[in-house]
């Protein structure tokens, strides 16, 4: 009988040595790539782009900011509102002529409204709370743009609140490191990034218009001024928004929501003064085709009148200053960095006057 064989005795199995590689070298070398590559890229940005590092306003820089309230800070000063109010506002001048080192909790986009609710609801505000109005984005359901922020802060974790200062020497060393600057966001800018179509309307995604600081004090970009290419893109951005608000609600309905905003303001006011502290509104400046939607949309008054009205507080409007009126706004909708000093100087003066004249003296704002 013949014999048979296992496969394995007739195919043998070749063994080939790997070679070692030289581990250090590939290190070495994927370093010098990385290093090499992320150079690149941060020129790129600092050079062609024009960009600077600077703090990214995230929620947690925000909730950095707002524990001041709660450290009881003698004499406080607080601003909410919109990024006009975060803009425009010179913290350094307002301490300079105050004595008072403002707590920044403005936020771009925003309705300032939830953040009225939360500082009144809060125990340890007992000072001045500047509230500045951007009358459409009254309107807002919640926040608005930066929703969450007021949850982040109170629901802020250890692991978070670390992970916000480990990020602060990467902010300011890196101008890549920015959230404008990421991956997906500049290629879906480009021409050749494919339309998704039948889509309903998407907001576009506004560029870098800031610099920030640790204490969010915030100016406009140099570059929205200088850069009339840029400065194209960022009135763009602001044009297509404004063109593309959703239609208003059924006039019953606008009204039963307006007549609670007011209510609510009313009754939040109230609470802070039943504390010892004081709340003023501001409308800061804007112009051309953005002040000309808002003139429609929300006109004077049937909006800011109402609302400081109800609140039975002091309101400055820009209009009725000439030095709080007279300021360049290169993108229509906040002020030059280089008048933002002069109009802080002029808000001020305004605010001491109306407050005086209404009895009001604070130790916040004394002059």
């Amino acid at each position: 009988m013949p014999s048979s064989t296992s496969s394995s005795e007739s195919e043998p199995v070749i063994l080939r040595r790997i070679p070692e590689l030289r581990w250090p070298r590939v290190a070495v070398v994927a370093l010098v790539l990385a290093v090499m590559g992320l150079g690149s890229w941060e020129a790129y940005w600092r050079v062609a782009q024009q960009y600077e590092a600077s703090y990214r306003n995230s929620d947690g820089q925000w909730a950095e900011v707002r524990q001041r309230i709660d450290a009881r800070e003698p004499n406080a000063t607080v601003f909410i509102g919109s990024s006009r109010t975060l803009f425009d506002i010179d913290l350094d001048v307002w301490k300079e002529e105050t004595g008072v080192h403002g707590i920044q909790l403005a936020l771009e986009g925003s309705n300032p409204l939830p953040v009225l609710t939360d500082v009144a609801n809060d125990d340890d505000f007992g000072g001045l709370l500047v509230v500045g109005i951007t009358p459409p984005l009254l309107f807002l359901p919640g926040i608005g743009l930066r929703a969450g922020v007021v949850e982040h802060y109170y629901d802020e974790t250890p692991s978070q609140r670390i992970s916000t200062r480990l990020s602060y020497p990467l902010e300011t060393t890196f101008a890549y490191y920015n959230i404008d600057t990421k991956l997906f966001t500049v290629l879906a800018r480009q021409p050749w990034w494919p339309d998704r179509p039948n889509l309903p309307f998407q907001q576009p995604e506004v560029r870098k218009i800031e610099e920030m600081r640790r204490d969010r004090q915030a100016n406009l970009w140099e570059r929205v001024e200088t850069d009339p290419e840029f400065n194209a893109i960022v009135t763009g951005t602001w044009q297509a928004i404004l063109e593309n608000l959703p239609p208003p609600p059924p006039e019953e309905v606008a009204r039963a929501h307006f007549k609670a905003l007011l209510e609510q303001v009313a009754g939040d006011v109230a609470k802070i003064r039943a504390r010892g502290g004081e709340v003023v509104f501001i409308r800061p400046p804007s112009s051309d085709f953005f002040r000309d939607v808002e003139r429609k949309a929300a006109p004077r008054e049937r909006v800011w009148e109402p609302v400081v009205g109800a609140a039975g507080a002091v309101g400055v409007h820009f209009e009725d200053y000439p030095a709080l009126s007279d300021v360049r706004t290169p993108e229509w909708s906040h002020i030059s960095a280089k008048d933002n000093a002069r109009w802080t100087r002029a808000l001020i003066g305004v605010l001491q006057k109306a407050m005086a004249e209404r009895g009001i003296h604070r130790p916040e704002i004394r002059s």
